[in-house]
């Protein structure tokens, strides 16, 4: 069994508080930080309390540049070496066919050596097998974003099922190693609903959680079943909407922020 499955079971609660590091570089110049790593540090040493879970969003490290990656290197050491039981959650949605998508997974765990990694199912199973034979995979299902729908839920007119349930089936089908998951939006909490519903025990990373618009309590209660819950939240972690003046005040938000989303999974039970 894999390493972020092992890891996610010993953590027993099925609903669990992750929160989404996303150096957006406006969001932090606003708070008064120029530096990725002294953020990702701060982020992370304020939190470490109240989660086992971090997901790592390439793309605004890329942003940064060659800055970006070395901060994302750095961050990694860091918290693999003082936190070494937290989950680490690589998003890049990565997808590719035969050596391509191999080199892609020996990436993500061999270098980066994140747990586990979001993967772009589009091009089948040829996508996902070479990281279901190492750490596994977290598979984009049913994505928060508005658009989401206009391929995910087109329905097939020979087997009467929507892409995203295609998805399911092609993610079960790949599932050997039991170490697979599903991204599913928390701004669908109907297709969330329907989902757990017949995918009982599957672990799924449920993005969307405040700033896209998703409702905490109405998506634990649409989550309900008996497998894994990772309750990503980013932003609404991590920027407040009010000026802050100084480093205090912005560690009292991201508490107050954390500690609220677990209290809401804690009275979900």
């Amino acid at each position: 069994m894999s390493n972020w499955i092992n890891k996610i079971n010993e953590l027993k609660e099925y609903n669990q508080v992750c929160v989404g590091i996303d150096p957006i570089p406006n969001e932090l110049k606003k708070i008064g930080f120029e530096d990725v790593y002294e953020w990702c540090s701060f982020l992370i040493e304020n939190t470490s309390e109240f989660t086992s879970i971090y997901k790592f969003q390439f793309a605004y490290f890329e942003e940064w540049g060659m800055h970006g990656y070395e901060s994302l290197r750095k961050i990694l050491n860091y918290i693999q070496k003082k936190f070494p039981e937290k989950i680490l959650i690589g998003d890049g949605k990565r997808s590719d066919i035969g050596s391509t998508a191999d080199a892609y997974a020996k990436a993500m765990y061999d270098y980066w050596q994140f747990d586990v990694a979001t993967v772009n199912p589009y091009l089948g199973s040829d996508s996902i097998t070479p990281f279901s034979e190492r750490n596994g995979a977290i598979i984009l299902c049913k994505t928060s974003n508005n658009s989401s729908g206009q391929l995910q839920n087109i329905i097939s007119q020979k087997t009467r099922k929507t892409i995203y349930e295609a998805v399911i089936e092609i993610v079960n089908n790949n599932n050997i190693n039991d170490n697979l998951g599903l991204v599913v939006g928390a701004t669908f909490p109907e297709e969330l609903r329907k989902i757990r519903s017949e995918n009982l025990k599957i672990p799924l990373l449920i993005p969307g959680i405040g700033y896209q618009g998703g409702d905490s309590k109405l998506i634990l209660d649409a989550a309900k079943g008996e497998g894994y819950n990772i309750i990503n939240s980013s932003r609404g972690i991590s920027f407040p909407n009010a000026k802050i003046s100084n480093k205090s005040e912005y560690s009292d938000f991201i508490l107050k922020s954390i500690k609220s989303l677990n209290e809401d999974i804690y009275r979900s039970r």
